[in-house]
C-alpha cells in the first residue's frame, strides 16, 4: 500500500520563530492568503537535474496537521509569548491546513527556480508548514535524484539502498527509501519500506549472526533451515577464497556474496575468480563499500564483475548537498491577491506555471496558459489539494518511479552527464519579467 500512514509531524513541528511570525500577523489582523512557492535555489555541483519527491507524504501530512490544544497552552506560557493575546492560542487550537496545493508529479525532471509546487492558504499556516515543506520535499528530492544519477550510473545493473542505519531515526531511513526506489533503485533495506511500501527487499548475512552461532556452517545451516531462499553472504576483506570453501556444503542455495572491499575492482575480481574456481559461476556479486555514481561508472567501464551495487552512504550525504526555499509570491491586500516583489519573496511573483518544451522550460503567469500552450508548451504543476482536501487517490509509488524513468529519457544525455551536464534552458516570459522589482 502506497500511503504512509500514522502520524507524521511531531507536535509544534517547525522552527519556534515561525510561531513567533504567526502570532505578529494575528495581532495585526494580517489574516489573508497566500501563496508560496518552493523551488530549488541551485543544483548541487555536476549535477544537471532534480527528481521531485516528497509530495505524498506531505499531502498526507497536510491533512494531518493541527497544533493541538496542549502544545498551544505550552506557547502560552512560554514567556516570549507574554504580550500574545489569548485569541491567537485559540486560533492555533482550531486550526487546520484547508489550503489549495499545486505540485509537479512526484518523478518528474524539475530544474533550479522552478517551482516544485505551490501553497495558496492563510499567511498564518504557510508560515508555519515553512520548515515541513522544506524538510519533505526537498530531501525526498534530493536522494531520489543521486538515486537516480546511480542508477543511470550502474547502466542496467541493479542497485540496492543500504542506507537506512545512516539517517537520524527511523522515519527519516524509510523516507529515503521511498525516495531512493522512486529515484530507480531495485530494492531496499528498509524494513518499513518493503513491508508497507512494496519495495522489493534486499539484505546479506552479516558476521555478527555468523559470530552468534560460533561456526559458519552451523550458522548457515540454521539460517537456511528457515529461509532457503535468502542466502547472500558478506565475504572478509582477507581470506576471500578461504571463506568460499568454507560455504561450499551450502553451494546449491547461495545467491549471491557482498564484497565490500577498499579496493572493490580488485576485492570483486579475486572473488570472481574464486568462485568460479570451485563452479559457482552462477552466483552473484554484490559490490559496495562508499560508493557514489562517478565510482560505479568507472567499475562499469572497466567491466570490473560485479553484478549488483549495495549503496548508503551517498543516499544520506544527498540531503547536504542542495538548498531549497520556501518564498512567498502573491499575497492578498485588500480585496485582490497582488504579486509580492520585495527581497526575501520567490524570484518571480505572482501565480505561475512550468511549461516544458522540447529544448526548454518557460516560467509564465496562469494568465498566460493559453497562449504557452498554443505554442506546444506541456504544463507542469497540477492540482493535488483543494480545501485541504487530496484531489484524487494516492498515486502508487510504482507509477512514480515510471514517470521518472520516462521524463528522464527525454531529457538528452548533455544534460544527464554525471560530472559536467550542459544547463537545462529556464527561460521567463516578458509579462512576468516585467513583475520583478514593480
Amino acid at each position: 500500500m502506497d500511503r504512509l500512514s500514522g502520524g507524521l509531524l511531531p507536535p509544534l513541528s517547525g522552527e519556534f520563530y515561525q510561531y513567533v511570525l504567526a502570532a505578529v500577523y494575528h495581532a495585526d489582523g494580517v489574516w489573508g492568503e497566500a501563496t508560496f512557492d518552493l523551488y530549488a535555489r541551485r543544483l548541487p555541483a555536476g549535477w544537471g537535474y532534480m527528481v521531485a519527491a516528497g509530495l505524498d507524504p506531505l499531502l498526507h501530512a497536510l491533512q494531518h496537521f493541527k497544533v493541538g490544544e496542549e502544545e498551544a497552552e505550552l506557547l502560552r506560557k512560554n514567556p516570549l509569548f507574554s504580550h500574545i493575546k489569548g485569541s491567537f492560542f485559540d486560533h492555533l487550537k482550531r486550526l487546520r491546513f484547508q489550503g489549495e496545493v499545486w505540485a509537479v508529479p512526484e518523478g518528474s525532471i524539475v530544474f533550479p527556480g522552478e517551482p516544485l509546487l505551490r501553497i495558496t492558504a492563510p499567511l498564518t499556516v504557510c508560515t508555519l508548514l515553512e520548515t515541513t515543506v522544506i524538510q519533505l520535499i526537498s530531501s525526498a528530492s534530493l536522494v531520489a535524484t543521486r538515486a537516480s544519477r546511480i542508477t543511470e550510473a550502474a547502466a542496467g545493473k541493479p542497485v540496492i539502498d543500504f542506507g537506512s542505519r545512516r539517517w537520524p531515526d527511523p522515519w527519516a531511513g524509510t523516507l529515503a527509501a521511498r525516495a531512493a526506489y522512486l529515484g530507480g533503485m531495485t530494492a531496499t533495506s528498509n524494513a518499513y519500506a518493503a513491508v508497507q511500501l512494496g519495495i522489493p527487499v534486499m539484505g546479506s548475512m552479516p558476521d555478527t549472526f555468523l559470530a552468534a552461532y560460533g561456526e559458519d556452517q552451523l550458522a548457515v545451516k540454521a539460517f537456511l533451515h528457515h529461509f532457503p531462499k535468502l542466502c547472500h553472504l558478506t565475504l572478509p576483506q582477507d581470506e576471500v577464497e578461504e571463506s568460499i570453501r568454507r560455504f561450499l556444503p551450502f553451494r546449491a542455495q547461495i545467491q549471491s556474496v557482498r564484497v565490500d572491499h577498499r579496493d572493490l575492482a580488485k576485492g570483486a575480481t579475486e572473488a570472481r575468480t574464486a568462485l568460479d574456481r570451485v563452479g559457482l559461476n552462477d552466483v552473484k556479486i554484490m559490490g559496495s563499500g562508499d560508493l557514489e555514481e562517478v565510482a560505479i561508472a568507472k567499475l562499469v567501464a572497466a567491466g570490473v564483475p560485479i553484478d549488483w551495487f549495495a549503496v548508503g552512504k551517498a543516499l544520506s550525504e544527498a540531503q547536504d548537498r542542495g538548498r531549497m526555499a520556501f518564498r512567498i509570491a502573491e499575497m492578498a491586500r485588500g480585496p485582490e491577491p497582488v504579486p509580492v516583489t520585495r527581497e526575501g519573496s520567490a524570484p518571480y511573483p505572482g501565480i505561475k506555471q512550468i511549461y516544458r518544451f522540447a529544448d526548454r522550460d518557460m516560467l509564465g503567469l496562469e494568465e498566460e496558459a493559453w497562449e504557452l500552450e498554443r505554442r506546444g508548451g506541456l504544463p507542469l504543476l497540477q492540482p493535488v489539494m483543494r480545501e485541504g482536501q487530496r484531489l484524487g487517490e494516492s498515486v502508487p509509488l510504482a507509477e512514480s518511479r515510471a514517470h521518472r524513468q520516462r521524463s528522464l529519457q527525454l531529457l538528452p544525455p548533455e544534460y544527464r552527464s554525471l560530472e559536467r551536464p550542459e544547463p537545462w534552458r529556464v527561460g521567463v516570459t516578458d509579462r512576468l519579467a516585467g513583475l520583478v522589482g514593480t
